[in-house]
């Protein structure tokens, strides 16, 4: 933990969301054990946070297996534990997460009013996608853009208010078609199906990180979303980490923004 510590003070970040490995979702286990496994990783991390000195805050690791007992455990780790929400996978084991079955994980999010922070799923490499280390430089932002996408189409923000989602590495593709979503909405039929504004009306129920990698793309972000919508990323401590996130803000944004991003939203 001291390691992590000094490596925050390093880089000049009071304070850093903690969560679980993606890799550690263990969708694929039996629902029980999940459960079990669950409930034990949110312990520990809350141990961790409250050892921490106020130096971390944790996101809770949910069975997804099971949705209602998902439910049950967000509502424990926000109630009991103090988490400030929750990480889920973009799919849980191949399954999105418009299907119905995971409402019940929606609305306790919804009535909790905690944010799910959405990460890229899946073990090993994805097939056609192996060479290159594709599967996490283009698979994992294009999986990001897909769940978002399908969670606006689907109606589930309609259905629950006060639903918010994170999406890391500043949301994959997301932001970039937008506009993209809004035409297919406007000019087809299927998008319609269960929605009756444009794709893009839904946009301020979602929170982008700052990894980018890129001065300008953040800086098109900041301009696209908001600042009110954009928090610190750092995706420590894997290799697609930025090496200097409050730097590379503080380049591209102004004093307003560099507090609002750094300070005011990770309080709400």
């Amino acid at each position: 933990e001291e390691a992590k510590f000094e490596d925050m003070r390093r880089r000049g970040i009071d304070v850093s969301v903690a969560s679980l490995a993606p890799t550690l979702f263990y969708y694929w286990i039996d629902a029980v054990e999940s459960i079990e496994f669950a409930r034990m990783a949110n312990d520990s991390l809350a141990k961790a946070v409250a050892e921490s000195g106020g130096m971390l805050r944790g996101l809770a690791s949910l069975p997804m297996q099971d949705p209602g007992e998902a439910s049950k455990e967000l509502r424990r780790a926000v109630g009991e534990l103090d988490m400030v929400g929750a990480q889920i996978g973009t799919t849980i084991e191949g399954e999105f997460l418009d299907h119905e079955r995971y409402d019940p994980v929606w609305q306790a999010a919804d009535e909790l009013r905690v944010p799910l922070l959405l990460h890229p799923y899946y073990v090993g490499p994805r097939a056609g996608f192996e060479d290159y280390y594709l599967t996490n430089i283009f698979v994992n932002p294009m999986d990001t853009a897909l769940a978002a996408s399908r969670i606006i189409f689907s109606g589930v923000l309609d259905r629950y208010p006060s639903l918010t989602f994170l999406l890391v590495h500043a949301g994959g593709f997301l932001p970039y078609q937008l506009g993209r979503l809004d035409h297919g909405w406007k000019v087809r039929d299927e998008p319609k199906l269960r929605i009756s504004r444009r794709p893009s009306d839904y946009i301020d129920r979602f929170y982008f990180d700052t990894i980018t990698h890129n001065d300008s793309a953040l800086r098109w972000l900041i301009d696209f979303v908001g600042p009110e919508k954009v928090v610190i990323g750092t995706d420590l401590p894997f290799d697609m980490a930025d090496d200097d996130p409050l730097g590379r803000l503080a380049r591209v944004s102004t004093d307003d923004e560099f507090q609002r991003i750094t300070d005011a939203n990770p309080r709400k």
